[in-house]
């Protein structure tokens, strides 16, 4: 069995059946089928979680949550997990999956639109025509949660932001997301703007097999300027688990008044095992946050496989 499924893993890497990407790893692993056997044979090569079962369950006070472990997908914890709610701007995690599959130059240069700038809510305020990297602009709408980023990203990449959104709701069809429904590229409120926690969990599983997506969510802080180098943008991660605890390795915040304080964070264990928490509508998401991921490892003991 455990040989087999790394066959197929191969085979479908090697064929490049993706439907997304084709050669290409990233592309692979965002492909429904050969995901999940990339998960199954994960399963066979990482160590197993098994629980402590003397160990307390967390009390927590989001109204959903969910934590997985990030390489066999096993799900850790789970309170309403597959309540459709608002999940405010961890929509910029899809917005990230779609532009990375489908831009392979990071440093392709797109011109920021002027309804960009018309965008409500966090941005950097982006200017009419500014010149900016994809890669940039990626760092804007991960790092500092900026919607004018998500939005310059969205409609540069599909030509509007009408026909970028249909591709978000394509792949959360393709990538099995039966809770998720997108309206916008940045996580405004609308009543068909949702999604559910194991939903969150399971897309940002796959984000992060991406290494670009990784490296930029795991930023503290940093400066990027548009391609002249004159206009500057200061970029501070809304996370602030991140640079706080040296195991936290990102994800996305959220925060709107229908969504509330919402969170996606991982951490990595002492073997190296990493756990993803989702916790959507939290009173306080950053403790909340930090007790989940420290919970999980201390509930749950990674065993080598036989």
């Amino acid at each position: 069995m455990k040989t087999i499924a790394i066959l197929l893993v191969m085979l479908n890497y090697l064929t490049g059946s993706s439907a997304l990407v084709k050669d290409s790893l990233w592309g692979i692993l965002t492909d429904p089928q050969t995901y999940s056997l990339h998960a199954l044979a994960s399963q066979f090569l990482k160590p197993e979680p098994v629980r402590d079962v003397f160990y307390p369950n967390p009390e927590i006070k989001a109204s959903a949550v969910v934590v997985t472990d990030l390489d066999t997908g096993k799900v850790l914890f789970a309170k309403s997990a597959d309540t459709q709610l608002a999940m405010a701007s961890i929509t910029k995690i899809m917005t990230s999956v779609v532009v990375l599959n489908s831009k392979t130059n990071l440093n392709e240069i797109y011109m920021v639109p002027e309804e960009a700038t018309k965008v409500t809510g966090s941005q950097i305020y982006l200017l009419a025509n500014e010149k900016m990297t994809i890669q940039n602009l990626l760092q804007s709408a991960l790092i500092g949660s900026a919607n004018d980023a998500a939005y310059a990203l969205a409609y540069n990449t599909a030509g509007s932001e009408e026909k970028f959104v249909e591709l978000m709701n394509n792949y959360a069809k393709f990538l099995g997301l039966e809770n998720t429904h997108f309206t916008n590229a940045w996580g405004a409120d609308d009543p068909n703007h949702y999604s559910c926690a194991r939903d969150l969990a399971k897309l940002t599983g796959i984000a992060l097999q991406n290494e670009t997506f990784r490296n930029i969510v795991a930023t503290e802080k940093t400066v990027i300027t548009d391609v002249t180098g004159k206009l500057k943008h200061s970029l501070e991660n809304t996370n602030k688990l991140i640079g706080k605890y040296v195991n936290i390795i990102g994800v996305k915040t959220g925060t709107t008044d229908g969504a509330g304080e919402s969170l996606v964070v991982a951490a990595k264990g002492e073997s190296n095992q990493t756990v993803v928490a989702v916790l959507l509508n939290s009173p306080d998401r950053f403790t909340e946050g930090k007790i989940l991921l420290d919970w999980a490892l201390k509930a749950y003991n990674w065993i080598e496989p036989l």
